[in-house]
């Protein structure tokens, strides 16, 4: 079991990892000497500086690392993969497994008392997080149990449901992990679990020596079961409880969570992976995905690409030698798209605040800030009254099934449903006429919101001769933060890779509000709203409408951060609240 002040907690951050000093000598730890050349690795001294520089200068010196790097068509002459016969729409074709096992949004704390109720010592909180798109992990409910006060005494009762029975598998073993383990011993744990492909063996004896037995026992007690009926069990730690339901069946298949399939090693894991996330077809959407970020970023990226563990950039990989088995449920699949990044998750702007000496490391300062947070997250945890349930089914039974756990009258103070109001998915009429009815009324809790998240409607509003026009009308104010001038843009091939970064750069800067003002007319916003008791608020209080939306006195570094990102800046937020 790895101990509270184990390496996995506060890794080694001296890239000289393969020491050659003589006899006596050794690192100090405190890594403050960092390579002025790149700001991506540290060191303890100069001289581990310098003994380094063979292995660091293949990194330091990177084509990717220059301001000059562009993406290999445009090296080569030749028109990009993704603007081929088969490839439509510029390229957004999926690549690699289906499941959406992190978050394609920053985290949001779905109290955010402050702006809300206010904070009072002994309130109770009840709150569901119902998806069954985009990403169940738990992201949103670790921000929102750390941000609960210190002093916070009373009763946090959280249900979660998602459709995909691996993200409830991965939720259930990650909550048990802060439930059993102190804060010190979960958090890496967690944090390795939750994100890093290759994983150390003492996580997983950990693991399997203290949670596997909690699955088993139940396997055993419901032995005699049918396979389809719905069995519960619930763990209670102190003032803590987890309470898991799940089919039969779905109870035995979450043992094999715990093991690494058969045959598997870390060198078929890592091949495996590779031929998703460094795939040679893809090589064109990858080069057009690096060129949206700044260069060090681009270096950081690609050794992600490359191993898939959560660590700082010089930090050693060594005894990360396990495949993660709650990635790899067989030995031939990468379970996620090649496009899933754990920076997609949280807040760029928070998460840089958190590098070290290494600025420019940015999967490193994604590191600290998600020690710190889960830190944060477990402690709080332990130290209040907080029950969570979990389920995995449809979001269409999930009404039917509180009300067969004897919660007919179970009532909420948040509700999020991520984009499940999406026309791909339920839409808004069955989204509200199902969780509407389960938000608390006014009189209960005015505060009490449902938070839902609308990531494909600008896309859907906006057509050929729209885009057109805004491109044209902003282009004075996109030439401000790109270097593309307006004879380099008239000239521009469109297989040109400045052109196409200028391209997909204009999506963030378009008049979002009216095409979403047309959306709403044509889902019929305030009659589905009014049919279901609920109204919307004119003013959100949990989550700004439009979180990555660029201001119009946007800094160069906000958008170089947007531009990196991922996101366009179109994800739109909307709460409602009870009418009565």
């Amino acid at each position: 079991m790895p101990s509270a002040d184990s390496s996995l907690l506060d890794p080694g951050l001296c890239a000289n990892t393969e020491r050659s000093f003589e006899a006596g000598s050794s690192c100090s730890g405190s890594a403050r000497n960092v390579c002025a050349g790149c700001y991506l690795v540290q060191y303890c001294n100069k001289e581990c500086q310098s003994v380094h520089w063979k292995t660091h200068k293949k990194d330091c010196r990177s084509p990717y690392i220059k301001e000059s790097w562009r993406p290999s068509w445009g090296q080569e002459g030749r028109h990009p993969a993704f603007m081929g016969f088969e490839a439509s729409n510029l390229g957004m074709t999926p690549f690699g497994g289906r499941q959406y096992m992190w978050g394609n949004m920053p985290a949001l704390d779905v109290l955010n008392l402050e702006r809300n109720e206010g904070f009072e010592e002994g309130r109770d909180y009840t709150l569901l997080f119902a998806v069954i798109a985009a990403s169940g992990d738990i992201r949103n409910l670790v921000s929102s149990i750390a941000g609960l006060p210190e002093v916070y005494t009373g009763l946090c009762t959280v249900t979660i449901n998602d459709r995909e029975f691996d993200i409830v598998a991965r939720n259930a073993i990650l909550l048990l992990t802060a439930l059993h383990f102190e804060p010190g011993i979960a958090m890496p744990i967690m944090l390795h679990i939750w994100y890093s492909a290759l994983i150390p063996v003492e996580v997983l004896q950990s693991l399997q020596d203290n949670i596997l037995p909690l699955i088993k026992d139940v396997c055993t007690k419901i032995q005699s079961k049918p396979p389809s009926s719905l069995q519960a069990k619930t763990w209670r730690y102190g003032t803590r409880s987890l309470r898991l339901v799940l089919r039969k069946e779905q109870w035995i298949r979450l043992q094999q969570f715990f093991n690494v399939p058969e045959g598997l090693s870390a060198a078929l894991a890592q091949k495996i992976r590779k031929s998703v996330m460094l795939a040679p077809g893809r090589r064109d959407y990858v080069d057009r995905a690096l060129y949206t970020q700044p260069p060090a970023w681009r270096v950081c990226t690609m050794k992600f690409r490359e191993d898939g563990i959560l660590l700082p950039f010089g930090s050693s990989r060594k005894g990360f030698d396990i495949p993660n088995p709650t990635f790899y449920q067989t030995k031939d699949t990468w379970p996620m798209k090649d496009d899933s990044d754990p920076l997609r998750s949280w807040r760029i702007d928070e998460i840089i605040q958190h590098s070290s000496f290494a600025k420019k490391d940015m999967y490193g300062s994604l590191f600290f800030y998600l020690r710190k947070l889960l830190l944060q997250f477990c402690h709080q945890f332990r130290n209040s009254n907080v029950d969570l349930q979990l389920f995995q089914v449809d979001a269409l039974e999930l009404p039917s099934l509180l009300k067969r756990g004897g919660q007919a009258n179970y009532s909420f103070d948040r509700i999020e449903v991520s984009n499940i109001t999406d026309r791909g998915y339920l839409g808004l009429e069955l989204t509200l006429s199902i969780f509407g009815p389960l938000l608390k009324p006014r009189s209960q809790n005015p505060k009490a919101t449902l938070l839902a998240l609308f990531l494909n409607a600008i896309h859907e509003e906006s057509y050929g001769a729209s885009v057109i026009a805004s491109l044209e009308s902003d282009k004075d104010r996109i030439c401000r933060y790109l270097p593309l001038t307006r004879e380099v843009l008239a000239n521009a091939r469109p297989s040109s890779a400045d052109f196409i970064r200028f391209i997909e750069a204009s999506a963030m800067f378009r008049d979002f509000d009216k095409p979403f003002r047309r959306f709403m007319e044509q889902c019929r916003f305030s009659e589905i709203s009014a049919v279901n008791g609920l109204r919307m608020k004119e003013k959100n209080s949990i989550v700004k409408s439009w979180p990555l939306r660029l201001g119009e006195r946007a800094t160069a570094n906000e958008f170089d951060i947007l531009h990196a990102s991922g996101h366009h800046g179109s994800e739109r937020y909307v709460e409602w609240e009870r009418a009565i």
